[in-house]
This record gives C-alpha cells, structure tokens and sequence, in this order.
C-alpha cells in the first residue's frame, strides 16, 4: 500500500485510508485564486483588526453589478487624485498657468499625463477633482448619512467624460485644498495609487495579464467575453504604480510557505526565497508585458535589455541573499528583517484565517502554496496572488539550488516533525499554530422548524345566515334572490323547551352572599373546671 502521495493535481480524498498521506486539500481555490483572495479578504475584520487594503492592492470582480460599479467609482476616484498628485509635484505655481480644454481632457482621460509639467491645468478641473475626494473623504467618516438614494451624483456621466463642473476654485486657496485632500488621502493607507491610474486586468486571451489606463479598454473585455468564459477570471487589481526597484528593474518575490493541518491551523514559512526581474527597466511610459509582469513563464520567452544593470542576470533570478547585500549597499538591510519578512508572514496568515472554514481539513494531510509579493518604497510587502503546485522544476540555477531544498525540508516536516517534536525542519519555521477548535458529533438530526396549526378545541356553534333584503337588480319589481341557502325556522315547542331551560338555570345561581354585619355570629359558651 501507497502510504505518501505527492503529486500535482489533486486526489480525492474520499478513496484513500486515514493512515495515507496526501499533498492536497480540497477546496484550496478559495485563496489560491485572484477572485478568491478577493472576496474572502474582506471578511478579515472578523479575524483580525488588520485592513486589507494595506497589504492587498484593491480588488474586484467585474462580472457582478455592485462589484463592477464599485470598480468605477475607484477608478475615477483615482483619477481625480492622480490629478491632484501631479499638481503638487510638477507645477510650482499652481495659479499662473491656464490652457485649452482639448488638452485638459486628455490629462483627464490619462493620455497626456507625463507631458503636463509642460502645460498647465484649468480651474474648473482642479474644482471637480477636490469636489470627489472630498465627497469620498466624508463615506469615509460617515458623514454622508444623511444623504439619501436621490441625492444626485457629484459628476454626471458627460462630466466624468471631460472633467467640466459646475462651479470655480479660488486661485489663492487652490494650493491649500489640494494638499490638504492629499493629505487626508494619504492617511487612508492608499498607498498604491501613483499618477498613471493603472490597472491589472485579463486580456482577451486565456492566461493574458495586461497593464491598462482606461475605463473602456478595462469594461469592454469584459461585456464581450464573460458571458462564454468563467466569471471568476475577470478580476482587476490596482497595480502598484510607485515598487521597490533594483537597478531600476522591477521585481516580485517568490515565498513559499506550507499547511499541514486546518483545525489547528499549523503554518510554516520558509526561510529563503527568490526574485524574479523583468527583462526591460522599469518604466511607466510603456504597458509591455516585458516591463510590467515578471513571471518566469512569460520573461524567459523574451530577451533582456541591453539597458538593462550588468548585474542582474539573463535567467532573470536573484537569491534572497543577493538582495540583502543590494539593501545593505542603499543602507535598508535592516527593513528586511524588519518590515518586509515580517510583513509577508502576516499576509500568509490573514489570508489563510479568512477561508479555514471552507478547507476540507483532512488529517494526514499537507500542501506547499507559493505566494507572490511585490516590495514598496519602504519595503512593505504587497501580496499578489498565492498558488496551488507551485512551479519547482530547476529551470535556472537559482531554483535548482532552492526547489530541491524546499522538497527535502518540506518531507522532514511532514514525516519526521509529526512524530518528533524536536526534529529537524531544515529552513521551515514554525509561524502560526491556532488552538483547536471541537467540531461538535454529527447525530444525524434533522435541522427543520415544523409548525401546526392552532386548533380551535371548542366548535363553534351554526351561525344563521342575516335576513338582509335582497338587492335590486336591472328591471324594478324583481329581486336577486339570496346565494345563501335558507333554513326552515325553528318548531315553537323547541322555542318554549329553551326558555324554561334558560329560566331554570337563571334559578341555579348562586343568590348574593349578605354583608358581613347582617350575619349572627354564634356565641360559645366555655366552661372551666377548677380543682
């Protein structure tokens, strides 16, 4: 008999025996798919305090109607703020410069964005820009409560299409305003905005990931195809505008990290892991895939750039111990240690409390996941995707190196830590063991209300039908005779049977007790004895 199964895709578990292992839970699609981590991270506030907007770009599924028009609102929200950015940081003088509405729209529309500091913006633009961040600003604090479901949107939609609203903004109070919304948008952690309003969404294509800019170009995918594809592959993500770059090219971070129970739920992290770089500089000029998406299953197709750093190799791969040396040499060695590890080990955990109910928790049973991370300016870590059978072939030297480290500790684990505490577990780390929960003895009760009606226990007596005049119908003379069948009266021997009855028992009635004073209270004569 088998009694270790490690293979790719999944077993069922309801044909093998208790004492065999197997490498895959059930039901993992829960947070091993974007759409997954998506809606199950939202209910993380029933688990931790943690918001999830500060360690999972925003996310959405844009085959359901609420979902899609939420979608919107940031979209254009994002666009207004991004407008906002850009003036603080590229025109000093924010009320000396004035152009044609033709060219403020396509900074509106994200066309002309990288070309502004050369023009200027108008008045009425800037005024619509701060009237939506203030107006989000207060949902954020509640303020809106008193606004009902016909309070008209701030921009309509042919606004939103150019940027025109009603209304002016004071040139000497302009400068205030705006930093002061950027401010208060900058302490709701909306950390991955940057000038562009990016976004990462599906392509036509099956497997296709594309960087787009604009509403349309997002939507329209999505009206053509998700009617003959699965709903769950159109998700859009906000794209993190402003990463931690090395050499000037971009990166993500491969982390692996295992499960080997549910209820408890037991996670080990490991210890290494590796990057991997894009082929072009990191540049947002352009939306190439070659700039912007970094798994090796599309970059080892391309050829990296001459203008790429000498130092980062052609297999497009560091060790983490290669990045450590690049933070030591910028002086951040220690925000390694200190955000960035610390932050993907919380990542893993909140997503993972947030679907435990949903798991097949089956004893004798373990998975290696390997989750995806980008790095901010200051190192924080951004989770991107986590995946089920992640990639351990050796197709460069650095996951030869790594892949078959993680396989031997990922045994010892699983074999030898089970049944010895104390033993070895090579680079794996014990980072979260919860307190197990009784799952209450199934009975085999059946879990429905049945109710009765209420019985009258006395019949109520025949009533007779009113003798009502009939009414009138068409022609004089002539009456609708009664629906309600008649019946014959009653006998007089029967009438004068009932009312000596009711006299007799009228008779039977106990008479009125007299009054206390009116009744003769017997005297009783005692005698004594005496001796």
């Amino acid at each position: 008999m088998v009694y270790f199964y490690w293979t790719r895709d999944a077993i069922n578990p309801n044909s093998l025996q208790k004492n065999q292992i197997i490498n895959h839970f059930a039901n993992a699609g829960t947070f091993t798919t974007k759409v997954g981590l998506c809606v199950n991270l939202r209910n993380l506030h029933w688990f931790d305090t943690a918001d999830p907007g500060t360690f999972f770009p925003r996310c959405y599924s844009l085959t359901e109607e609420d979902e899609r028009q939420a979608f919107i609102e940031d979209f254009r929200r994002t666009a207004c703020t991004s407008l906002l950015r850009l003036i603080v940081e590229r025109d000093q003088d924010l009320h000396s410069r004035i152009i044609s509405h033709k060219f403020a729209s396509s900074i509106w529309q994200k066309k002309e964005i990288n070309h502004c500091s050369e023009q200027s913006l108008p008045s009425q633009m800037i005024y619509s820009a701060l009237k939506v961040c203030h107006e989000y600003l207060e949902k954020l604090e509640h303020k809106d409560i008193d606004k009902t479901f016909k309070t008209p949107q701030t921009l309509t939609q042919d606004q939103w299409a150019d940027g025109r609203l009603k209304g002016n903004i004071c040139p000497e109070k302009a400068p205030i305003r705006i930093l002061t919304a950027l401010s208060l948008w900058a302490s709701m952690a909306n950390k991955t905005s940057g000038l562009s309003n990016l976004w990462q969404c599906p392509g036509a294509e099956v497997g296709c990931i594309k960087c787009v800019k604009h509403l349309d170009q997002i939507l329209r995918p999505v009206d053509k195809y998700s009617a003959i594809t699965s709903p769950s592959r159109w998700v859009v993500q906000k794209y993190i505008e402003q990463p931690f770059l090395v050499h000037g090219t971009k990166f993500d971070i491969r982390q692996w990290f295992l499960v080997t129970d549910w209820n408890p739920l037991t996670v080990w992290f490991y210890k290494k892991c590796y990057l991997r770089f894009s082929t072009q500089p990191f540049s947002l000029d352009t939306l190439d895939s070659s700039v912007h998406l970094c798994n090796n299953s599309i970059q080892r197709h391309l050829r990296p750039s001459q203008q790429r750093h000498w130092n980062i190799p052609a297999h497009n791969m560091w060790l983490d111990d290669q990045l450590k040396a690049f933070l030591a040499e910028q002086g951040k060695e220690a925000l390694w240690e200190t955000v960035a590890v610390p932050g993907m080990k919380t990542s893993i955990i909140h997503a993972l409390q947030t679907v435990q109910d949903q798991i097949g928790s089956r004893k004798n049973t373990f998975e290696l996941y390997g989750a995806d991370f980008m790095l901010g300016m200051i190192l924080n870590p951004w989770l991107i995707e986590i995946n089920t059978s992640p990639a351990m072939a050796p197709s460069t030297s650095v996951t030869a190196q790594l892949c078959a480290a993680v396989q031997e500790d990922t045994l010892r684990v699983v074999l030898d830590w089970r049944v010895d505490c104390s033993a070895n577990t090579g680079d794996f780390e014990l980072i979260y063991r919860q307190a197990a929960v009784d799952v209450p003895q199934y009975l085999g009760a059946n879990l429905i209300v049945e109710g009765f009606a209420v019985k009258n226990t006395c019949p109520l007596p025949l009533l007779r039908p009113s003798n009502h005049s009939a009414s009138k119908s068409g022609g004089p003379g002539k009456v609708k005779e009664s629906t309600v069948e008649k019946l014959p009266p009653l006998p007089k021997v029967v009438l004068k049977r009932a009312e000596s009855m009711t006299k007799s028992r009228k008779a039977m009635i106990c008479p009125t007790l007299p009054s206390e004073s009116s009744v003769h209270k017997p005297v009783h004569n005692i005698k004594v004895k005496c001796k």
